[in-house]
């Protein structure tokens, strides 16, 4: 054989099986994150492809790779921090709310009041307070398969109804999802369901901080003015 027939044989060998394979480059710079350091020039005559760009050097990706990064976090920030504002205006408006509860003098005070800001503060969708002997209060059967079959020895229900259990507290409004808690230390006062139009507005899964501030206020302020 030939000098230039080995030569191609060898050559064709080389571009077949390469000494050194792509992952093993990846490997090794991985191990060795000075490598650049050592070797800077090398990152001049590195050219990456880019979509928009055609070929771009190593230093200029990492820099875009970098202000990238720098937008997700300040949309990341922007983000929580409108959370975070949404959720001491929702925080400062149950806080009034309480206090104007105690300052109610009649039971129909408090049902104006709640619908007040529940409705036009927090834009909830409909609100349903059943007072348990009452004239409202709802009738016998449905009470007790609602408050089986929804509470289950809880104080709070949070998540979706039926259309039945929906037009027994709201009437024809049209709602997807509601937080109820019972009135009283064992719940034995009364109802209060509230209902908005968004389906995951309420759900199992949310704090209930707030819910059980409003529920100990009523607890307190029902009975005097219901003279139980």
């Amino acid at each position: 054989m030939s000098d230039i027939s080995r030569q191609e044989k060898s050559e064709a060998l080389a571009d077949d099986q390469p000494l050194v394979t792509a992952a093993q480059v990846k490997d090794y710079l991985l191990a060795h994150p000075n490598f650049f350091v050592h070797y800077p020039g090398i990152l001049d005559s590195l050219r990456i492809p880019h979509e928009k760009k055609g070929s771009v050097s190593l230093v200029e990706r990492q820099a875009e790779q970098l202000r990238e990064k720098v937008r997700q976090l300040q949309h990341q920030i922007s983000e929580l921090m409108a959370v975070a504002k949404q959720n001491e205006r929702i925080y400062r408006i149950y806080a009034d709310l309480n206090l104007r509860l105690f300052r109610c003098k009649t039971l129909f005070d408090v049902r104006t009041t709640l619908e007040q800001v529940l409705l036009y503060q927090l834009e909830l969708q409909a609100i349903s307070l059943k007072l348990f002997g009452f004239e409202d209060d709802l009738p016998e059967t449905n009470k007790r398969l609602l408050l089986e079959k929804r509470f289950n020895n809880n104080i709070y229900y949070l998540g979706r109804l039926s259309k039945e259990e929906q037009e027994m507290l709201f009437g024809k409004a049209h709602v997807e999802s509601v937080a109820m808690m019972l009135i009283g230390e064992r719940g034995e006062m009364g109802l209060l369901a509230v209902a908005s139009r968004e389906a995951h507005h309420f759900h199992p899964g949310m704090d209930t901080l707030l819910i059980t501030q409003l529920q100990k206020f009523l607890t307190l302020v029902v009975p005097q003015l219901a003279e139980y």
